[in-house]
């Protein structure tokens, strides 16, 4: 495999930008110990060169009252051609946040926003509706709690910053106002307060006090970029973790465990297919087998099964608020 092409200097940019997107240029200079200038023209390089796909605001789904629905699929007499259309019919659809290419047991996931059971079945059979017959089988698992970690392995760090986000058994009431402020910072969370301000009909300082409310209330969680780890010649593993005898203590205990390994970006508990998934970026196939050996090693009476899959390719920008 080829080594990665990042510069230290891009490495350290895509690390601070993680977790703190809307971080201004002035800071990010001082922390890199150059120009605003010279940021700004790393950060437009790493985007021309498609390394940063975007960026994303992680936002609580269950604190406005919705749940993220997985869809893993099958396909089955798919041409390509049909496939390209499945994929830009899914980047027109309104509540779709993940739409994904992977490798493995699956060979598609798409992620739906809904705000019940029956929701997200109806939309989902709409979506669908028209490909049902391209359609060999449907795994759907609901997301619970996430844990997100900063990409470690970028500047070799040892401890880092993480975003936790936990359900809400009481969601807050939004206005049409904060919701199209979601809207835009879930599609581009560098958007500016002016930017943002001319679509709202509000002043930068007004928005400014209404994102640091929904920061406040924990709907905002994080502003993300979105790093394409395949520019970077790594592999994106996503890792389903079957288990047994799982108590509260053994399951923090999981989650230390991958909190801490340089290769973990992300750790969920999931509803359906599984008990807890994590998300791996390694160099090659062997440190990604290096990594199950340590799970299993050092929970050996917890972890009875795992399976994963390859993220072959994401089709659009990960939005942690589909247009409502």
């Amino acid at each position: 495999m080829n080594p990665n092409p990042l510069s230290k200097t891009d490495a350290k940019l895509l690390y601070l930008l993680d977790l703190d997107a809307r971080i201004p240029l002035t800071k990010l200079a001082k922390q890199l110990h150059t120009s605003k200038q010279v940021v700004k023209y790393h950060i437009e390089t790493v985007q021309k060169q498609q390394i940063i796909q975007g960026f994303y605001t992680d936002i609580n789904p269950s604190k406005l009252g919705l749940t993220i629905y997985l869809v893993y699929l099958n396909f089955q007499n798919l041409s390509p051609n049909k496939e390209k259309q499945f994929i830009s019919h899914l980047a027109a659809q309104k509540h779709v946040g993940v739409n994904v290419s992977i490798n493995g047991k699956w060979d598609f996931c798409l992620g739906l926003w809904a705000h019940n059971i029956f929701q997200f079945q109806t939309r989902l059979t709409q979506i669908l509706q028209d490909y049902e017959q391209y359609i060999k089988q449907k795994t759907i698992m609901i997301e619970t709690n996430f844990h997100y970690f900063k990409p470690k392995f970028l500047t070799n760090q040892t401890h880092t910053s993480h975003v936790t986000m936990h359900s809400s058994d009481h969601p807050i009431e939004i206005d049409h106002t904060d919701q199209t402020i979601l809207q835009l910072l879930s599609q581009n969370s560098r958007a500016s307060l002016v930017e943002i301000g001319q679509q709202v009909n509000l002043t930068p300082n007004a928005v400014k006090s209404r994102i640091k409310q929904l920061e406040k209330d924990h709907i905002i969680l994080a502003y993300r970029v979105m790093i394409n780890y395949q520019k970077l010649n790594l592999l994106h593993y996503r890792i389903f973790l079957h288990t047994q005898n799982l108590t509260q203590d053994k399951e923090k205990s999981i989650i230390q465990f991958l909190k801490q390994h340089p290769s973990v970006i992300s750790v969920t508990k999931t509803i359906g297919y599984c008990d807890i998934e994590c998300r791996a970026i390694v160099q090659t196939i062997h440190d990604y087998y290096q990594l199950i050996e340590e799970l299993k090693n050092q929970f050996p009476s917890i972890i009875k099964e795992h399976e994963s899959i390859l993220y072959y390719k994401f089709h659009q920008v990960l939005n942690y608020f589909p247009q409502e």
